[in-house]
């Protein structure tokens, strides 16, 4: 069986796990997908506002990641799928235990 999209594993993410850090979603879709680098843990971080955008996620919180070095501080993002995210998923066969 194919993978599904990542936008659409995201969101899958989020609802198994209620809410999750960014960063925490990231591992899971680079290994998930045999992914690595920058540019997908930046696609993929793109694709989190995107949902943000959409009204499928709520954002909750942003902080300073306190492992990164002075200078080049990382912001990490909080994100929850919200009920519109949830529809969404019923209509498009997205949700899992549906």
């Amino acid at each position: 069986m194919p993978k599904i999209h990542i936008k659409g594993r995201i969101l899958q993410l989020l609802e198994r796990s209620n809410v999750l850090w960014d960063h925490e979603i990231s591992e899971v879709i680079l290994k998930e997908y045999a992914l690595k680098g920058a540019y997908w843990t930046g696609t993929i971080r793109m694709t989190l506002t995107d949902l943000h955008a959409g009204g499928l996620i709520d954002h909750l919180e942003s902080h300073l990641d306190p492992k990164s070095p002075k200078g080049s501080e990382k912001l990490l993002n909080r994100y929850r799928l919200n009920n519109f995210g949830r529809e969404r998923m019923r209509q498009t066969g997205l949700m899992e235990n549906a």
